[in-house]
Protein backbone atom coordinates (compact mmCIF):
# COMPACT_ATOMS: atom_id res chain seq x y z
CA UNK A 1 0.00 0.00 0.00
CA UNK A 2 1.37 3.42 -0.96
CA UNK A 3 2.62 5.42 2.03
CA UNK A 4 2.04 9.15 2.19
CA UNK A 5 4.38 11.63 3.81
CA UNK A 6 3.01 15.12 4.27
CA UNK A 7 6.18 17.08 3.56
CA UNK A 8 6.17 20.80 4.24
CA UNK A 9 4.99 22.55 1.10
CA UNK A 10 7.03 25.64 1.85
CA UNK A 11 10.08 23.66 0.76
CA UNK A 12 8.85 23.82 -2.77
CA UNK A 13 8.62 27.59 -2.94
CA UNK A 14 12.28 27.21 -3.79
CA UNK A 15 11.04 26.78 -7.32
CA UNK A 16 8.67 29.72 -7.52
CA UNK A 17 9.53 32.46 -10.00
CA UNK A 18 8.59 35.75 -8.34
CA UNK A 19 8.96 39.44 -9.09
CA UNK A 20 11.87 41.63 -8.04
CA UNK A 21 14.58 41.43 -5.39
CA UNK A 22 16.15 43.90 -3.00
CA UNK A 23 19.82 43.65 -2.11
CA UNK A 24 21.31 44.42 1.31
CA UNK A 25 24.74 46.05 1.31
CA UNK A 26 27.69 45.18 3.48
CA UNK A 27 28.47 48.52 5.13
CA UNK A 28 31.32 48.50 7.68
CA UNK A 29 30.41 50.31 10.89
CA UNK A 30 33.00 52.51 12.56
CA UNK A 31 33.74 52.26 16.29
CA UNK A 32 31.75 54.60 18.48
CA UNK A 33 33.66 57.26 20.42
CA UNK A 34 33.86 56.82 24.21
CA UNK A 35 30.71 58.15 25.85
CA UNK A 36 31.68 61.06 28.08
CA UNK A 37 28.53 62.11 29.85
CA UNK A 38 27.44 64.38 32.67
CA UNK A 39 27.41 62.69 36.08
CA UNK A 40 25.56 64.44 38.89
CA UNK A 41 26.61 63.99 42.48
CA UNK A 42 24.19 63.48 45.36
CA UNK A 43 24.59 67.19 46.29
CA UNK A 44 23.86 68.38 42.74
CA UNK A 45 27.39 69.01 41.41
CA UNK A 46 27.94 67.93 37.78
CA UNK A 47 31.13 66.64 36.12
CA UNK A 48 31.79 65.26 32.65
CA UNK A 49 33.40 61.81 32.78
CA UNK A 50 33.63 58.36 31.21
CA UNK A 51 32.61 55.28 33.20
CA UNK A 52 35.41 52.73 32.75
CA UNK A 53 34.89 50.15 35.51
CA UNK A 54 32.69 49.17 38.43
CA UNK A 55 32.40 46.71 41.30
CA UNK A 56 29.40 45.90 43.48
CA UNK A 57 30.09 48.97 45.63
CA UNK A 58 32.27 51.38 43.65
CA UNK A 59 32.71 52.84 40.18
CA UNK A 60 35.70 54.32 38.38
CA UNK A 61 35.37 57.43 36.23
CA UNK A 62 37.87 58.74 33.70
CA UNK A 63 38.00 62.52 33.45
CA UNK A 64 38.69 64.47 30.22
CA UNK A 65 42.18 65.37 31.56
CA UNK A 66 43.10 61.68 31.67
CA UNK A 67 42.92 61.28 35.45
CA UNK A 68 40.62 58.72 37.06
CA UNK A 69 38.57 58.74 40.23
CA UNK A 70 36.95 55.89 42.19
CA UNK A 71 33.89 56.58 44.32
CA UNK A 72 30.96 54.80 45.93
CA UNK A 73 27.54 54.64 44.30
CA UNK A 74 26.04 56.77 47.06
CA UNK A 75 28.07 59.77 45.90
CA UNK A 76 25.95 59.94 42.73
CA UNK A 77 22.37 60.99 42.10
CA UNK A 78 19.80 58.18 42.02
CA UNK A 79 19.46 58.53 38.24
CA UNK A 80 23.20 58.08 37.72
CA UNK A 81 23.32 55.21 40.21
CA UNK A 82 20.76 53.43 38.02
CA UNK A 83 22.84 54.18 34.91
CA UNK A 84 25.92 52.63 36.55
CA UNK A 85 24.01 49.53 37.65
CA UNK A 86 22.81 48.92 34.08
CA UNK A 87 26.19 49.71 32.52
CA UNK A 88 28.07 46.67 31.17
CA UNK A 89 31.85 46.84 30.78
CA UNK A 90 32.02 44.13 28.11
CA UNK A 91 29.40 45.87 25.99
CA UNK A 92 31.14 49.21 26.40
CA UNK A 93 34.47 47.72 25.31
CA UNK A 94 32.78 46.13 22.34
CA UNK A 95 31.14 49.39 21.25
CA UNK A 96 34.26 51.51 21.66
CA UNK A 97 37.00 49.11 20.55
CA UNK A 98 35.59 46.06 18.76
CA UNK A 99 32.69 47.30 16.68
CA UNK A 100 34.66 47.35 13.42
CA UNK A 101 34.92 43.55 13.59
CA UNK A 102 32.66 41.91 11.03
CA UNK A 103 30.01 39.35 11.93
CA UNK A 104 32.24 36.73 10.34
CA UNK A 105 35.21 37.66 12.53
CA UNK A 106 33.08 37.73 15.68
CA UNK A 107 31.56 34.31 15.01
CA UNK A 108 34.84 32.69 13.97
CA UNK A 109 36.45 34.00 17.16
CA UNK A 110 33.64 32.22 19.01
CA UNK A 111 34.58 28.94 17.33
CA UNK A 112 32.18 28.86 14.38
CA UNK A 113 33.28 27.38 11.05
CA UNK A 114 32.14 29.55 8.17
CA UNK A 115 31.22 28.88 4.56
CA UNK A 116 30.76 31.43 1.80
CA UNK A 117 27.43 30.99 0.06
CA UNK A 118 26.45 32.11 -3.40
CA UNK A 119 23.11 33.69 -4.22
CA UNK A 120 21.25 32.79 -7.39
CA UNK A 121 17.76 34.16 -7.85
CA UNK A 122 17.70 34.97 -4.11
CA UNK A 123 18.39 31.33 -3.20
CA UNK A 124 21.53 30.53 -1.23
CA UNK A 125 23.88 27.69 -2.15
CA UNK A 126 26.96 26.19 -0.49
CA UNK A 127 29.42 23.57 -1.62
CA UNK A 128 29.93 20.38 0.34
CA UNK A 129 30.16 16.63 -0.11
CA UNK A 130 27.59 13.87 -0.55
CA UNK A 131 29.28 10.57 0.31
CA UNK A 132 32.69 12.09 -0.45
CA UNK A 133 31.56 13.53 -3.79
CA UNK A 134 31.64 17.27 -4.40
CA UNK A 135 28.06 18.55 -4.29
CA UNK A 136 26.01 21.73 -4.32
CA UNK A 137 23.42 22.25 -1.59
CA UNK A 138 20.62 24.77 -1.30
CA UNK A 139 19.99 26.13 2.22
CA UNK A 140 16.26 26.14 2.95
CA UNK A 141 14.98 27.00 6.43
CA UNK A 142 11.44 26.40 5.16
CA UNK A 143 12.19 22.74 4.48
CA UNK A 144 11.47 20.68 7.56
CA UNK A 145 13.95 18.00 6.53
CA UNK A 146 16.79 17.54 4.09
CA UNK A 147 15.74 16.11 0.71
CA UNK A 148 17.89 14.85 -2.16
CA UNK A 149 17.48 15.10 -5.90
CA UNK A 150 16.98 11.46 -6.85
CA UNK A 151 19.46 11.44 -9.76
CA UNK A 152 22.21 12.89 -7.57
CA UNK A 153 21.42 10.40 -4.81
CA UNK A 154 21.90 7.47 -7.19
CA UNK A 155 25.00 8.90 -8.86
CA UNK A 156 26.72 9.58 -5.53
CA UNK A 157 26.28 6.26 -3.83
CA UNK A 158 23.05 6.51 -1.83
CA UNK A 159 20.76 3.50 -1.62
CA UNK A 160 17.48 4.66 -3.17
CA UNK A 161 14.37 2.64 -2.47
CA UNK A 162 11.21 2.31 -4.55
CA UNK A 163 9.12 5.38 -5.35
CA UNK A 164 6.37 4.37 -2.95
CA UNK A 165 6.26 7.57 -0.91
CA UNK A 166 4.33 10.72 -1.73
CA UNK A 167 5.32 14.32 -1.12
CA UNK A 168 3.07 17.30 -1.64
CA UNK A 169 4.12 20.53 -3.29
CA UNK A 170 2.42 23.68 -4.42
CA UNK A 171 1.27 22.01 -7.61
CA UNK A 172 0.08 18.73 -6.17
CA UNK A 173 1.78 15.47 -5.30
CA UNK A 174 4.89 13.70 -6.58
CA UNK A 175 6.47 10.30 -5.93
CA UNK A 176 9.43 10.03 -3.58
CA UNK A 177 11.72 7.32 -2.27
CA UNK A 178 13.19 6.53 1.12
CA UNK A 179 16.95 6.87 0.68
CA UNK A 180 19.83 5.66 2.82
CA UNK A 181 22.45 8.41 2.98
CA UNK A 182 25.89 7.46 4.38
CA UNK A 183 27.11 11.04 4.81
CA UNK A 184 26.46 14.69 4.02
CA UNK A 185 29.37 16.97 4.94
CA UNK A 186 30.25 20.66 4.96
CA UNK A 187 33.72 21.08 6.44
CA UNK A 188 33.62 19.68 9.98
CA UNK A 189 29.81 19.65 10.02
CA UNK A 190 28.23 16.39 8.90
CA UNK A 191 25.34 14.02 9.31
CA UNK A 192 25.71 10.32 8.63
CA UNK A 193 23.67 7.14 8.29
CA UNK A 194 20.41 8.97 7.70
CA UNK A 195 17.24 7.85 5.95
CA UNK A 196 15.95 10.80 3.95
CA UNK A 197 13.57 11.36 1.06
CA UNK A 198 14.68 11.80 -2.51
CA UNK A 199 12.55 12.95 -5.43
CA UNK A 200 12.88 14.38 -8.91
CA UNK A 201 13.23 17.97 -7.78
CA UNK A 202 13.17 19.47 -11.27
CA UNK A 203 10.66 17.32 -13.15
CA UNK A 204 7.73 19.74 -13.12
CA UNK A 205 9.65 22.99 -13.66
CA UNK A 206 9.89 24.18 -17.28
CA UNK A 207 13.48 24.63 -18.49
CA UNK A 208 14.79 23.90 -15.01
CA UNK A 209 18.54 23.99 -14.48
CA UNK A 210 19.72 21.25 -12.15
CA UNK A 211 21.84 23.56 -10.00
CA UNK A 212 22.01 21.53 -6.80
CA UNK A 213 22.06 17.98 -5.50
CA UNK A 214 20.07 18.38 -2.29
CA UNK A 215 18.24 20.84 -0.09
CA UNK A 216 19.63 21.14 3.43
CA UNK A 217 16.62 21.60 5.63
CA UNK A 218 15.89 22.93 9.07
CA UNK A 219 16.82 19.74 10.94
CA UNK A 220 20.41 20.01 9.63
CA UNK A 221 20.56 23.73 10.50
CA UNK A 222 19.31 23.07 14.01
CA UNK A 223 21.67 20.18 14.64
CA UNK A 224 24.69 22.24 13.55
CA UNK A 225 23.66 25.34 15.55
CA UNK A 226 23.70 27.26 12.27
CA UNK A 227 23.92 31.01 11.88
CA UNK A 228 22.92 32.43 8.48
CA UNK A 229 24.11 35.97 7.74
CA UNK A 230 22.90 37.72 4.60
CA UNK A 231 25.16 40.72 5.31
CA UNK A 232 28.26 38.53 5.28
CA UNK A 233 27.03 36.12 2.63
CA UNK A 234 28.03 33.25 4.89
CA UNK A 235 26.61 30.37 6.88
CA UNK A 236 28.28 29.34 10.14
CA UNK A 237 28.20 26.00 11.97
CA UNK A 238 29.17 24.80 15.47
CA UNK A 239 29.10 21.00 15.10
CA UNK A 240 31.05 20.68 18.37
CA UNK A 241 27.93 21.91 20.21
CA UNK A 242 25.59 19.23 18.85
CA UNK A 243 25.17 17.59 22.25
CA UNK A 244 25.93 20.67 24.35
CA UNK A 245 23.32 23.23 25.36
CA UNK A 246 25.65 25.24 27.59
CA UNK A 247 26.46 28.85 26.79
CA UNK A 248 30.25 28.27 26.68
CA UNK A 249 30.94 29.76 23.27
CA UNK A 250 34.39 31.39 23.22
CA UNK A 251 37.33 29.00 23.49
CA UNK A 252 39.49 29.66 26.55
CA UNK A 253 42.96 30.58 25.28
CA UNK A 254 46.20 31.19 27.20
CA UNK A 255 47.87 34.59 27.11
CA UNK A 256 50.91 33.19 25.28
CA UNK A 257 51.04 30.66 22.44
CA UNK A 258 53.73 28.83 20.51
CA UNK A 259 54.79 30.27 17.15
CA UNK A 260 56.64 27.92 14.82
CA UNK A 261 58.88 28.87 11.90
CA UNK A 262 59.64 27.01 8.70
CA UNK A 263 63.24 26.51 9.89
CA UNK A 264 61.86 24.55 12.88
CA UNK A 265 62.31 27.13 15.60
CA UNK A 266 59.65 27.70 18.24
CA UNK A 267 58.89 30.85 20.24
CA UNK A 268 56.37 31.25 23.05
CA UNK A 269 54.90 34.71 22.93
CA UNK A 270 52.03 36.96 21.97
CA UNK A 271 51.68 39.45 19.15
CA UNK A 272 52.42 42.98 20.29
CA UNK A 273 52.40 44.64 16.85
CA UNK A 274 52.18 43.70 13.22
CA UNK A 275 52.44 45.22 9.78
CA UNK A 276 51.92 43.91 6.27
CA UNK A 277 55.14 41.84 6.26
CA UNK A 278 56.06 41.00 9.85
CA UNK A 279 54.93 40.57 13.45
CA UNK A 280 56.52 41.70 16.69
CA UNK A 281 56.32 39.08 19.42
CA UNK A 282 56.41 39.80 23.14
CA UNK A 283 58.31 36.71 24.33
CA UNK A 284 57.21 35.21 27.63
CA UNK A 285 59.63 36.09 30.42
CA UNK A 286 61.70 38.53 28.35
CA UNK A 287 61.75 42.33 28.21
CA UNK A 288 62.69 42.56 24.53
CA UNK A 289 60.36 41.88 21.61
CA UNK A 290 61.25 39.70 18.64
CA UNK A 291 60.41 40.64 15.05
CA UNK A 292 59.59 37.77 12.67
CA UNK A 293 58.79 38.06 8.93
CA UNK A 294 55.38 36.55 8.14
CA UNK A 295 56.94 34.44 5.41
CA UNK A 296 59.16 32.71 7.96
CA UNK A 297 56.20 31.36 9.93
CA UNK A 298 54.49 28.05 9.26
CA UNK A 299 51.31 28.27 7.19
CA UNK A 300 49.13 27.82 10.31
CA UNK A 301 50.90 30.60 12.20
CA UNK A 302 50.91 32.86 9.15
CA UNK A 303 47.12 32.58 9.03
CA UNK A 304 46.87 33.28 12.77
CA UNK A 305 49.07 36.37 12.40
CA UNK A 306 47.20 37.58 9.33
CA UNK A 307 43.85 37.28 11.11
CA UNK A 308 45.12 38.86 14.34
CA UNK A 309 44.14 42.41 15.22
CA UNK A 310 44.08 44.42 18.47
CA UNK A 311 40.27 44.47 18.23
CA UNK A 312 40.11 40.67 17.99
CA UNK A 313 42.42 40.36 20.98
CA UNK A 314 40.29 42.71 23.09
CA UNK A 315 37.13 40.85 22.13
CA UNK A 316 38.62 37.43 22.81
CA UNK A 317 40.03 38.33 26.21
CA UNK A 318 37.71 41.02 27.57
CA UNK A 319 34.30 40.47 25.91
CA UNK A 320 33.99 36.72 26.41
CA UNK A 321 30.67 36.96 28.22
CA UNK A 322 28.79 38.52 25.31
CA UNK A 323 26.36 36.21 23.55
CA UNK A 324 25.70 36.22 19.81
CA UNK A 325 22.45 38.03 20.60
CA UNK A 326 24.35 40.71 22.57
CA UNK A 327 26.76 41.23 19.68
CA UNK A 328 24.05 41.60 17.05
CA UNK A 329 21.88 43.89 19.16
CA UNK A 330 24.91 46.09 19.83
CA UNK A 331 25.28 46.25 16.05
CA UNK A 332 21.78 47.77 15.92
CA UNK A 333 19.94 44.60 14.91
CA UNK A 334 16.42 44.11 16.19
CA UNK A 335 15.84 40.60 17.50
CA UNK A 336 12.76 38.40 17.26
CA UNK A 337 12.38 35.18 19.15
CA UNK A 338 11.01 32.65 16.74
CA UNK A 339 8.57 29.87 17.47
CA UNK A 340 9.27 26.34 16.31
CA UNK A 341 6.59 24.02 15.01
CA UNK A 342 8.34 20.82 14.08
CA UNK A 343 11.52 22.03 12.37
CA UNK A 344 9.94 25.17 10.93
CA UNK A 345 10.49 28.63 12.38
CA UNK A 346 7.86 31.37 12.66
CA UNK A 347 7.95 35.03 13.66
CA UNK A 348 4.97 37.26 14.42
CA UNK A 349 4.42 40.52 12.56
CA UNK A 350 1.64 42.42 10.86
CA UNK A 351 0.11 42.48 7.40
CA UNK A 352 -1.79 45.75 6.93
CA UNK A 353 -1.76 46.22 10.71
CA UNK A 354 -3.36 42.83 11.31
CA UNK A 355 -1.43 40.31 13.42
CA UNK A 356 0.15 37.74 11.11
CA UNK A 357 2.44 34.79 11.61
CA UNK A 358 5.24 34.50 9.05
CA UNK A 359 7.27 31.42 8.25
CA UNK A 360 10.96 32.26 7.79
CA UNK A 361 12.03 30.59 4.55
CA UNK A 362 15.43 31.15 2.95
CA UNK A 363 14.36 28.79 0.17
CA UNK A 364 11.58 31.12 -0.99
CA UNK A 365 13.10 33.50 -3.52
CA UNK A 366 10.46 36.10 -2.67
CA UNK A 367 7.91 36.55 0.07
CA UNK A 368 4.54 34.93 -0.57
CA UNK A 369 1.08 35.46 0.89
CA UNK A 370 -1.67 32.97 1.45
CA UNK A 371 -4.36 34.22 -0.93
CA UNK A 372 -7.19 33.89 1.58
CA UNK A 373 -5.26 35.71 4.29
CA UNK A 374 -4.25 38.42 1.82
CA UNK A 375 -7.93 39.09 1.12
CA UNK A 376 -8.83 39.00 4.82
CA UNK A 377 -6.20 41.63 5.62
CA UNK A 378 -7.22 44.05 2.88
CA UNK A 379 -4.57 43.45 0.24
CA UNK A 380 -5.61 44.06 -3.35
CA UNK A 381 -5.57 40.59 -4.87
CA UNK A 382 -5.67 40.36 -8.65
CA UNK A 383 -7.01 37.51 -10.77
CA UNK A 384 -5.40 34.09 -10.47
CA UNK A 385 -3.75 34.43 -13.87
CA UNK A 386 -0.16 33.82 -12.80
CA UNK A 387 1.51 30.43 -12.55
CA UNK A 388 4.01 29.07 -10.05
CA UNK A 389 5.86 25.80 -10.45
CA UNK A 390 7.06 23.26 -7.93
CA UNK A 391 6.83 19.64 -6.96
CA UNK A 392 3.65 18.22 -8.42
CA UNK A 393 3.44 20.66 -11.32
CA UNK A 394 1.96 24.14 -11.45
CA UNK A 395 -0.49 26.14 -9.38
CA UNK A 396 -2.37 29.41 -9.99
CA UNK A 397 -1.25 32.62 -8.30
CA UNK A 398 -2.31 36.24 -8.18
CA UNK A 399 -0.35 39.48 -8.30
CA UNK A 400 -1.14 41.21 -5.01
CA UNK A 401 -0.65 44.81 -3.93
CA UNK A 402 0.49 44.95 -0.31
CA UNK A 403 0.09 48.35 1.43
CA UNK A 404 2.26 47.42 4.41
CA UNK A 405 4.05 44.46 5.96
CA UNK A 406 5.84 44.98 9.25
CA UNK A 407 8.02 42.97 11.56
CA UNK A 408 9.08 45.03 14.54
CA UNK A 409 10.76 48.15 13.17
CA UNK A 410 11.18 46.62 9.72
CA UNK A 411 8.49 48.01 7.44
CA UNK A 412 7.84 47.18 3.80
CA UNK A 413 5.32 49.44 2.08
CA UNK A 414 3.52 49.35 -1.27
CA UNK A 415 5.03 46.06 -2.40
CA UNK A 416 3.88 43.71 -5.12
CA UNK A 417 3.96 40.04 -4.17
CA UNK A 418 2.30 36.85 -5.31
CA UNK A 419 -0.53 35.18 -3.43
CA UNK A 420 -1.24 31.47 -3.68
CA UNK A 421 -3.41 29.00 -1.82
CA UNK A 422 -0.75 27.76 0.60
CA UNK A 423 -3.07 25.27 2.28
CA UNK A 424 -5.09 23.82 -0.58
CA UNK A 425 -3.61 20.38 -0.01
CA UNK A 426 -3.70 20.68 3.77
CA UNK A 427 -7.16 22.09 4.28
CA UNK A 428 -8.07 25.46 5.75
CA UNK A 429 -8.34 23.98 9.21
CA UNK A 430 -4.60 23.22 9.24
CA UNK A 431 -3.57 26.78 8.42
CA UNK A 432 -0.53 27.62 10.56
CA UNK A 433 0.62 30.96 9.13
CA UNK A 434 -0.48 33.75 6.83
CA UNK A 435 2.63 34.40 4.76
CA UNK A 436 6.16 33.32 3.98
CA UNK A 437 8.92 35.82 4.81
CA UNK A 438 11.29 35.07 1.97
CA UNK A 439 14.84 35.78 0.88
CA UNK A 440 13.94 39.10 -0.79
CA UNK A 441 13.05 40.78 2.51
CA UNK A 442 15.85 38.99 4.36
CA UNK A 443 18.43 40.38 1.96
CA UNK A 444 16.92 43.83 2.24
CA UNK A 445 17.22 43.82 6.05
CA UNK A 446 20.59 41.99 6.20
CA UNK A 447 18.89 39.26 8.21
CA UNK A 448 20.73 36.94 10.56
CA UNK A 449 19.11 33.66 11.65
CA UNK A 450 20.54 31.89 14.68
CA UNK A 451 19.44 28.36 15.49
CA UNK A 452 21.31 28.15 18.80
CA UNK A 453 19.57 31.20 20.25
CA UNK A 454 16.39 30.63 18.23
CA UNK A 455 16.17 34.18 16.97
CA UNK A 456 15.85 36.17 13.78
CA UNK A 457 17.69 39.51 13.62
CA UNK A 458 16.84 42.30 11.18
CA UNK A 459 18.74 45.53 10.60
CA UNK A 460 16.15 48.20 10.05
CA UNK A 461 18.11 51.47 10.08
Amino acid sequence: MKKEILYNLALFFSFIFLLGASHGQLIPRNSDKPEYRDFTSANGKTIKALLIDKTEDTLTLKLPNGKSATLSYEKLSKEDQEYVRKWDKEKELFLTQCKTLTIRELLEIRGYESFKFTIKGNHIFVEGELNGNKSQFMIDTGAGSTVLHIEAAKEKGCKVGPLDQVIFGIGGEAPAALTEVPEIRLGQAFIEDQVLLSADMFKDIPNARKEYDAILGAEFMSKMRAVISYKEGRIFFRPDLIDNDDEIEVPNVPEYRFFKTKDRKTYKGKIAKKNATSIELAIEGQNKNLTLPLGRLTDEDQKYATDWSPQREIFLRQCRGLTVQDILELRKYQSFEYKRLGNHIFVDGKLNKKDTRFMIDTGAGSSVLDVNWAKDTGCQVGPMDQVVYGIGGQAPAAITQVPSLTMGNAKFENRQLLSVDLFKRLGRGLKAYGAIFGADFMRETDAVITYREQKVFLQTD
